[in-house]
């Protein structure tokens, strides 16, 4: 697998005949100076693309808080990985379960720093689950790396589908960051941009499906793999996958391993069952009587350790739960009932349509700008509301999710201290505001969801320790949980739709409400291990024979789910390192999403889900002809443009319709769809379909 990366990525640069072109007979002649000739070409052709000595960060052991300043003194967790990677004696398996904002990013990267310098890895990637926290991980790597640069000259990547959109990542592409006092550089090098080149970068931050593909058979599978061989590879958020990925994941660790890379895997709330799956899968046992969480296991040649360690104590806090009806007047009225004067409030709900028609719940008000692009409105109180979701073109999306970090995030000064914050502000946000994101709420109205997923967004209440709060406690609504019986997930609300596990839905809904009942506060981040582990792991039946009936019956219909899932995945990978079955050949056919014009049916998937297509809206000015090939400024312009899509009825009908072929010319465009909008936003092929400037894309139902 290492022979054919390198063979592949030689060849690749070999056949450029910039640097190598053909040479005549009387050049032949003397062999060695025919070979000296192309040495010297050939450091050249690698200095041109960037392809610069891969040497360790640091020389020489480092203090935690050397390294991270801004984390003096070192929290528990940080002090335990300190202790724990000073013992590793070669390259590991390392998992790290611990609550929300404990710094276990800045943990991830100090084992980074220690392990490349023993063990020589050649660089790190980090793999998070949507583009958003990518977005977010990534300017905390550059902030990273910056700090490390002295000397040399480093590369970075954003790996995902909108990175052009980012706009650290393309200043970086064009100017780089220079360090003229210790002579280092950060850049962007335009040799790796190419998507089949940018996991040979020597750093990266992108999705996790760019860091799965190379265990996918797709083409030049094994170049990707050979690009994050003998890496540090990071997976941040690991939780957040159901059985299809979170098993492609465990897969593409075993590769990694195989491959002398080490890894590192981050969580706040892990089931039990990915422990077990992945100990299982790396020939370990786990210790029969585990460490209490918070823990770090380490696992390494045949042999699994565990260390407990204290949260950090400044954190704790209780949580007031209260229940709520799931209809969109109550999570409206939790709000005007509980929220007076300054303060900010989360809400995250479960789906787009609930996040749009609670937006329009509170009325109208003044647009609020972010360079030409709506973020939110502004009430004649005063009171500021802002919408984000995932159903807008992606220029306007990045927007958004920049203008939620700026407003509802830690909020530090140029000297670091955390800044004080005024006015009435109210976050209305889908699962894209509900990890990694380090944002920071007062109050949170949540849809109920998976206790893991719960937890998630709880762990966003008093983040960060702030002179003013509205209230005496952090209070949480969970829209759901009212009645002493589980609500209906089904219609109109279609909750066990977004999240497969019904079983797991009722689950979460009796723990909750038991604590509700007994009036108990939720203690973060204490009771998160228990908690999850009470859903994933263990049976709580009510007392009512129906719940039990439906309960034991989503049991059963989540089974088999997991089952096919698991099965699926375990079907769909290239092979296992050690068995050889990576070598048949005949097995890949598939096509990653780079290529036009293939059936989607013949695509890798990295994760399961309705089937989507990227949608490029248009509009009567645009003057769109689906016999015009765009310039390349046009190209680009509507690329910014893009939208996924995946309602049925609008995926049919965009395919129906097809991809123009001048697109297919166009690398930018040349696997989105033309949606073409009138001048109010309705959509010519269902005028139930309209795209508005503040809702981002909305479904109507046919009586409106």
């Amino acid at each position: 697998m290492l022979l054919a990366g390198l063979t592949s990525f030689v060849d690749w640069i070999g056949s450029d005949e910039k640097w190598f072109p053909y040479g005549t007979v009387a050049d032949c002649q003397y062999l060695d100076r025919w070979f000296n000739i192309r040495r010297e070409n050939a450091v050249k052709a690698l200095d041109a693309l960037g392809w610069l000595p891969r040497d360790p960060l640091i020389k020489e052991r480092i203090l935690f808080e050397h390294a991270f300043p801004w984390c003096n003194p070192p929290r528990p967790l940080q002090k335990a990985v300190v202790e724990t990677v000073s013992k590793v004696d070669e390259p590991c398996v390392l998992l790290l379960e611990a609550p929300m904002g404990e710094g276990k990013t800045e943990a991830a990267f100090y084992v980074h720093l220690e392990l490349q310098r023993r063990f020589g890895h050649r660089g790190l990637y980090l793999a998070l689950p949507t583009k958003a926290t990518g977005n977010e991980m990534f300017t905390r790597t550059l902030k990273f790396l910056h700090s490390f640069s002295a000397g040399r000259t480093l590369d970075l990547q954003l790996v995902h589908g909108a990175a052009m959109l980012n706009e650290s990542f393309q200043n970086l592409r064009l100017k780089g960051i220079f360090d003229e006092e210790n002579d280092g550089a950060i850049r962007a090098g335009e040799w790796f941009t190419h998507k089949k080149l940018a996991l040979l970068s020597e750093y990266g931050v992108g999705t996790i499906d760019q860091a799965l593909l190379p265990i996918l058979p797709v083409r030049h599978y094994f170049m990707r793999l050979w690009g994050l061989a003998n890496r540090v590879v990071v997976f941040d958020e690991i939780h957040a996958y159901d059985a299809y990925t979170g098993t492609l994941l465990i897969h593409a660790i075993r590769w990694l391993r195989a491959l002398g890379s080490s890894v590192i895997l981050l969580s706040a709330t892990l089931p039990p069952e990915f422990r077990r799956r992945l100990a299982n899968a790396l020939e370990t046992e786990l210790l029969i009587e585990e460490k209490e969480y918070p823990r770090l296991t380490v696992f390494s040649e045949n042999s699994c350790e565990q260390k407990h360690f204290e949260a950090d104590a400044t954190r704790s806090r209780d949580v007031v739960i209260s229940g709520i009806d799931p209809s969109i007047e109550s999570l409206k009225a939790a709000i005007d009932t509980q929220f007076f004067g300054n303060g900010y409030v989360g809400v995250i709900v479960n789906t787009v349509q609930r996040a749009q028609e609670l937006y329009v719940t509170f009325g109208t008000g003044d647009k609020i700008y972010s360079e030409e692009v709506v973020v939110g409105k502004r009430l004649s109180d005063g009171t500021e509301i802002h919408l984000f979701h995932a159903r807008y073109p992606a220029q306007e999306r990045q927007r958004r999710e920049d203008a939620v970090r700026a407003i509802y995030g830690k909020n530090e000064g140029q000297d670091g201290k955390i800044k004080n914050r005024s006015g009435r502000r109210i976050l209305i946000a889908t699962q894209v505001a509900e990890q990694s994101l380090d944002l920071d709420f007062d109050m949170m109205v949540t849809d109920l969801a998976p206790i893991d997923l719960v937890l998630q967004r709880a762990g966003r209440l008093w983040r960060h320790e702030r002179e003013f709060r509205p209230f005496d406690r952090p209070l949480f609504f969970v829209a759901g949980l009212e009645g002493e019986t589980q609500g209906s997930f089904g219609s109109p609300l279609w909750w066990n739709k977004v999240y497969s596990r019904e079983d797991i839905l009722l689950r979460t809904w009796d723990c909750l409400k038991a604590k509700e009942k007994r009036k108990e506060k939720l203690r973060l981040p204490d009771e998160i291990d228990d908690l999850v582990r009470d859903v994933y792991d263990q049976v709580h039946y009510p007392d009512d024979a129906e719940i039990i009936q439906r309960l034991e019956k989503a049991e059963i219909n989540s089974d088999d789910d997991q089952f096919a899932q698991q099965t699926m995945a375990h079907q769909s990978i290239i092979g296992l390192p050690d068995d050889g079955s990576w070598k048949d050949t005949s097995r890949f056919y598939l096509y990653d999403d780079d290529e036009p014009g293939v059936h989607f049916t013949l695509k890798a998937q990295t994760r399961l889900g309705e089937d989507s297509v990227s949608a490029v809206p248009l509009f009567p000015e645009d003057n769109f002809k689906a016999s015009t090939l765009p310039d390349s400024k046009t190209a680009k312009e509507w690329a910014m443009r893009t939208i996924s899509l995946s309602r049925k009825g609008v995926v049919r009908e965009l395919r129906s319709v097809g991809i123009p072929d001048g697109w297919a010319k166009v690398p930018l465009i040349r696997n989105c769809y033309p949606m073409l909008f009138n001048a109010t936003g309705v959509w010519h092929k269902d005028n139930t379909v309209k795209l508005d400037k503040e809702l981002g894309l909305v479904y109507k139902s046919r009586e409106e």
